[in-house]
């Protein structure tokens, strides 16, 4: 008796159903689509499926340089039902969204990450890179008046940040010595 094959989250949030009409296949794994879904939430695939590129007649549309959970977890994030990103892979999630032009996703990974356990320092540089107000600011309020300004000047941390997060780390810490 063979055993049954265990198939991911993933693969199950994206198997065929009445409601995919295409199939993009990442690390070898197919993710059933919606062509409208997509095409409505990025102008990436709204050009793929749309344009006039030889992947419009395509009845797999290979996607490369992605992991298959990364890519999965972003495009669930514009469906019912998402699945969740982890803290480990959303600044990956936040790149992709990017690359493939699907500014919705911010918002849910923005919310999340805002209330993520993890350093202060990563939520100002992620919220500042990506634009994310939530978790920028999240960031900004884990500065306390505990902090050093001497510790900073030799953080490598503090120093990697952009000179517009620099100031808003130090207003906080200021403010608070008031």
């Amino acid at each position: 008796m063979s055993a049954t094959p265990v198939v991911s989250i993933y693969e199950s949030k994206f198997a065929k159903s009445d409601k995919t009409d295409a199939i993009l296949v990442v690390e070898g794994k197919k993710l059933h689509v919606n062509k409208a879904l997509l095409s409505y939430h990025s102008d990436y695939f709204n050009t793929l499926f749309n344009g006039e590129f030889k992947e419009k007649s395509m009845p797999e549309i290979s996607i490369d340089d992605v992991k298959f959970e990364d890519f999965a977890t972003l495009l669930s994030l514009v469906q019912a039902k998402p699945i969740c990103p982890k803290k480990e892979n959303a600044e990956k999630i936040l790149e992709l969204a990017d690359r493939f032009l699907l500014p919705t996703v911010k918002f849910p990974l923005d919310l999340f990450l805002a209330n993520s356990y993890m350093d202060r320092y990563d939520k100002v540089r992620i919220g500042d890179k990506y634009e994310m107000k939530k978790v920028f600011d999240q960031g900004i309020s884990e500065f306390t008046e505990d902090d050093r300004f001497y510790n900073m000047k030799s953080n490598s941390r503090y120093q990697s940040l952009s000179d517009k997060v620099k100031v808003a780390v130090l207003s906080r810490v200021l403010s608070l010595k008031n």
